[in-house]
């Protein structure tokens, strides 16, 4: 009986040393518990993942302002055609009818915005912005030079979307005979009105026996002061 009890005794001693090893003496020291399956003291936690939080443009400096048109025409020049990818040579050339015009509602006068002067064929603009929600192209003003055979043609190009012909216009010998000297029937039908401002242009050229040519891009004349 004695040495079972004994053999008790020594057994509850252990215990209590390994208790003492494994629980008390960690938790004084801040560490966790060792066992079933619990974190050593060298294991590491990985924080969750946390969506990061876009910086603020509070400080950010405000885009410039657009400036304002001042009333004068503005000239637009003319840029290599490789620029827009378009094949030099007048090849691209589309033999389509214009459009008839319409006169915007309640438009009193037209004030000219930009301006296209040339001479030459196959001339490609640079890209002109149309601050307007509506607009005219006027090319009454193109003068021949041969009234057996004259030809122009004026292709209106989306600057954001070369693929994209916003409107073509095509004059053949037919055109200039019905308003050769008629110069009121001419500045009335020879111009087409746009109802998608706010874009970017460019204008490309093709012309046979014309001396020259001025075309206007035209805007009602309220919006000048906007």
């Amino acid at each position: 009986m004695t040495k079972k009890q004994d053999f008790i005794y020594v057994v509850l001693g252990i215990a209590v040393v390994l208790v003492i090893a494994l629980v008390v003496k960690p938790a004084a020291t801040g560490e966790l518990p060792g066992l079933w399956g619990g974190r050593g003291a060298g294991a590491t936690i990985t924080p969750a993942w946390t969506p990061a939080i876009p910086p603020s443009n509070c400080g950010a400096d405000p885009p410039p302002p657009v400036p304002t048109w001042d009333g004068k025409p503005r000239p637009i020049g003319f840029v290599d055609p490789t620029t827009y990818q378009i094949p030099a040579g007048g090849e691209s050339r589309l033999n389509m009818t214009s459009l008839p015009a319409v006169a915007g509602p309640g438009i009193t006068r037209w004030v000219t915005y930009a301006t296209i002067d040339g001479q030459w064929s196959g001339g490609t603009t640079g890209i002109v912005r149309v601050p307007f929600p509506m607009w005219r192209l006027d090319y009454s003003d193109i003068t021949t030079s041969n009234d057996e055979i004259p030809f122009f043609n004026c292709q209106v190009m989306d600057a954001r979307d070369p693929n994209r012909f916003v409107r073509v216009f095509t004059f053949n010998f037919a055109d200039f005979l019905a308003v050769k000297d008629k110069p009121d029937l001419k500045k009335q039908q020879w111009v087409s009105i746009f109802y998608e401002g706010y874009h970017d242009y460019y204008f490309v050229i093709n012309t046979r026996c014309i001396d020259s040519y001025h075309l206007k891009i035209q805007v009602p004349e309220e919006y000048v002061d906007t």
